[in-house]
């Protein structure tokens, strides 16, 4: 929030000062000096102002974007978490009821993980929807 208020501060000195170097240009014109001085103190603090504000919400971006991969890996391991316990093939209600998750979320994640090649999607007869995590419903088979 320190980065806003003296983002602001910059631009609104800046600003004050450029609308003063229009205001005297109009009047007695300009010279070399005079551009010096724009750029100087009225471009520069008003680019740095900005620079600070973008700053902020970019910080403020990359916290968001971490806490959400934290929640998304907790979100996963409550999944396999469940899939060991089921077996190693799981539906979306059984996700839903067996952690925290919305069915949206829930359905989202797995499509995002089958996209990864962590599950396998399957239809069965019925047109049900199941989740394979074959490292887990075929470990059996693996281990030999």
């Amino acid at each position: 929030m320190k980065k806003v208020v003296v983002g602001g501060i910059l631009i609104g000195i800046g600003s004050f000062l450029l609308l003063g170097f229009f205001l005297n240009a109009v009047e007695k014109g300009v010279d070399a000096g005079d551009i010096a001085a724009v750029f100087l103190l009225g471009i520069a603090p008003v680019a740095a102002g900005g620079m600070l504000i973008r700053s902020h919400f970019k910080e403020k971006q990359k916290v968001a974007l971490e806490k959400k991969k934290v929640l998304q890996t907790q979100q996963e391991k409550e999944i396999i978490l469940l899939a060991q316990q089921k077996g190693g093939r799981l539906s979306i209600p059984e996700i839903v009821a067996g952690t925290s998750l919305s069915t949206i979320e829930a359905d989202q994640l797995m499509r995002e993980m089958t996209t990864k090649g962590y599950v396998d999607m399957q239809v069965t007869d019925a047109g049900v929807i199941i989740y394979e995590f074959y490292e887990i419903a075929h470990r059996n088979k693996l281990e030999e």
